[in-house]
């Protein structure tokens, strides 16, 4: 699962080169660059906006796939750095979370 995939609009990493390079390759915005690795490598993607147009792009993805070399080179701009974060105490919190029903 790929909280965060989007890094909470990191401009970093939504700026990097290679997503730029790609977008154009596939007449995509980097962000949908970026979420398509994310599909491409098998993860359930949960990006979130508040703005209408990033939603309707978020979800237009389906229509292209990476080659593998893309995906590669995509791979090694693996900083080791997390967006999600989330504490012991969270975590029981959610695991005790029902809904009402």
């Amino acid at each position: 699962m790929s909280w965060y995939p989007l890094g909470h609009g990191d401009s970093s990493l939504i700026n990097e080169p290679i997503f730029k390079k790609l977008g154009e390759k596939y007449g995509k915005t980097s962000a949908q660059i970026c979420l398509r690795w994310h599909v491409d490598m098998g993860f359930i993607v949960i990006p979130g906006s508040k703005n209408s147009k990033h939603i309707a792009e978020n979800l237009d993805i389906l229509d292209f796939s990476l080659t593998a070399e893309e995906m590669a080179e995509i791979a090694k701009l693996d900083k080791g750095k997390r967006y999600y974060h989330r504490t012991d105490a969270q975590l029981v919190q959610f695991s005790a979370w029902r809904p009402d029903f």
